[in-house]
C-alpha cells in the first residue's frame, strides 16, 4: 500500500472516530439539558411502565456508550478488538429493540389495544430483529491498525448485508408512522384532543429525524463518502462537498449518530407525555364525548401514566391550561 492511500484511510478512520464522538456526545448533552425534567416527571413520581420504558431505554445507551467514547483513545489487541465488535453489535440490536418496543406500546394504547395491531406490529419487529442476527453471521472483515481503537474493513457483500437491518428499521419506523396517521384520520375533527396531536406531532417528529438518519447511515453501505475541504465563502453558509473515498471504513459509519438519535427522541418523547399529564389527561377523556376516544385516552394513560400523572389538576390550573391551549 502506497503512502497515499494509507494517508487517505488514516483520514477515513479518523473521520470515523469523529463520527462517532459526535454521536455520544448529541447523547450525553441531552441528557444533560433533560436531566431536571427527568428529575421532576419521573424520578420524584411513582413508577409506570412509561418510567421503566425510558430508564431502560436511557440508561442501557448511556452506559454502552461508554466504551465508544473512550474506544478511539485506546489501543486493543486484535481479540479484544473483536470482542468490543460483537458488543457494539449486540447493544445496537438492544438499544432498536427498546425503542421498537417503546412505539409499539404507544401503537397499541393509540388503538385502543387493539390485538390485531399488536400483532401486526410485532410481527413487524420481529422481522426487524431477525434481520439483525441474519447480517452479524457471515462477517468478513480485516482489521486496521493504521491508527489507534478498533476499526474493521468490510468488503461489499458484508457491506450490504449490514445494511438490511437499518432498512428494515427504516421500514419498520414507517408503520408505525403510518399507523399513527392512520389513527388521526380517523378521529372526528371535533374530538382531537391535544393529546392525540402530542402523539401524532410527536410521532411525526421523531418519524422525520430517525428516518432521514436512518436512510444516511443506509447509504453509507453502498456508497463510501466522506467529507473533502470545507471552505466558508462570503455570503454563503459552510458547505460540505462530499466525494468518492477509496477506503472501505466509512459503511456504517452514522450508525452510532442514528443510534444514540433514536434513542434521544425516545426519551423527548415519553418526557413530553408526562409533562402534558400536569395539565390533566382524564380531563380530556371526559371532553371527547366518544367511547373510542375515550378508551384510547384511557389506554394511554394506563400505560404510560402513573395514578398521580393522570389525575386532573386543580380547577383553577386546569381553567388555566383549557384557555391557554385554546388561545394557542
Amino acid at each position: 500500500m502506497d503512502d497515499a492511500a494509507v494517508t487517505q484511510r488514516a483520514r477515513d478512520l479518523i473521520l470515523l472516530d469523529c463520527l462517532r464522538l459526535v454521536g455520544i456526545t448529541f447523547l450525553y448533552y441531552d441528557h444533560l439539558i433533560t436531566l431536571g425534567d427527568e428529575i421532576n416527571l419521573l424520578w420524584r413520581r411513582g413508577k409506570s411502565l412509561s418510567s421503566y420504558c425510558f430508564f431502560a431505554n436511557r440508561y442501557f445507551a448511556f452506559f454502552s456508550g461508554i466504551p465508544i467514547a473512550a474506544l478511539p483513545f485506546m489501543t486493543f489487541s486484535t481479540a479484544a478488538c473483536m470482542q468490543y465488535r460483537v458488543f457494539q453489535e449486540l447493544s445496537f440490536v438492544a438499544m432498536q429493540i427498546i425503542t421498537d418496543v417503546i412505539m409499539m406500546i404507544r401503537v397499541y394504547a393509540l388503538f385502543g389495544r387493539s390485538r390485531r395491531i399488536l400483532w401486526l406490529i410485532i410481527a413487524a419487529g420481529a422481522s426487524v430483529v431477525g434481520i439483525a442476527v441474519w447480517s452479524m453471521t457471515s462477517q468478513q472483515a480485516g482489521r486496521s491498525k493504521i491508527v489507534g481503537g478498533c476499526h474493521f474493513n468490510l468488503d461489499t457483500s458484508t457491506a450490504h448485508r449490514l445494511a438490511g437491518p437499518w432498512e428494515g428499521l427504516f421500514m419498520f419506523d414507517s408503520l408505525i408512522f403510518g399507523l399513527t396517521a392512520y389513527k388521526m384520520t380517523r378521529v372526528r375533527m371535533a374530538f382531537r384532543t391535544s393529546i392525540y396531536m402530542l402523539v401524532v406531532r410527536d410521532g411525526a417528529l421523531y418519524f422525520g429525524i430517525v428516518a432521514l438518519s436512518n436512510l444516511a447511515n443506509i447509504a453509507t453501505y453502498y456508497v463510501s463518502l466522506h467529507p473533502s475541504l470545507c471552505q466558508v465563502e462570503r455570503g454563503s453558509i459552510l458547505r460540505f462537498a462530499m466525494h468518492q473515498s477509496s477506503g472501505p471504513f466509512i459503511p456504517g459509519s452514522l450508525a452510532t449518530m442514528s443510534n444514540y438519535m433514536s434513542v434521544t427522541m425516545i426519551s423527548r418523547l415519553i418526557l413530553n407525555l408526562h409533562q402534558h399529564a400536569n395539565v390533566g389527561i382524564t380531563s380530556e377523556m371526559t371532553a371527547s364525548q366518544s367511547v373510542e376516544d375515550d378508551f384510547s385516552l384511557s389506554s394511554l394513560a394506563d400505560l404510560f401514566l402513573t395514578q398521580a400523572d393522570s389525575v386532573p389538576p386543580p380547577p383553577e390550573e386546569r381553567a388555566s391550561a383549557i384557555t391557554t391551549n385554546a388561545g394557542d
